[in-house]
């Protein structure tokens, strides 16, 4: 009973710190791991380096490690071989499978971040309602 309610109290504990963050405009603690970030383009499962594979959304240094040593026993001849490295699953492979080619030029990269538009630069026509009181 008195570690369901330790646990509880550390978890609220948890919370508030993530909300007063959030208050503060400063991102909450996710437990040191980076939130996704968006890409774009194509990657060559077969001649990208470890730190370009690292960009693929859900593959982080060591899986990108494993996909580089898999490659050297033996090459991609399709995209969907790369779901056989050990420790990459098919729901990995489901994310990442836009992005995979096993030829040609790796063209991937971090997408833009879009920024909120300033009202103030938009034109009369272009200020959207819920703005205009």
């Amino acid at each position: 009973m008195l570690k369901k309610l330790g646990t509880m109290l550390a978890m609220a504990a948890v919370l508030s710190v993530g909300g007063d963050a959030l208050a503060e405009g400063r991102k909450p603690f996710t437990g040191g791991r980076h939130p996704a970030r968006a890409v774009a383009g194509v990657i060559n499962i077969n001649t990208a380096t470890a730190k370009q594979l690292d960009m693929l959304p859900g593959v982080g240094r060591h899986t990108a490690a494993l996909i580089v040593a898999y490659r050297e026993k033996q090459s991609f001849k399709a995209p969907e071989e790369i779901a056989q490295v050990k420790g990459l699953g098919q729901g990995i492979y489901r994310r990442i499978k836009a992005y995979l080619t096993v030829s040609g030029q790796t063209t991937l990269a971090y997408a833009a971040e879009q920024k909120p538009t300033d009202p103030s630069k938009l034109g009369a026509k272009e200020v959207p309602a819920k703005l205009v009181n």
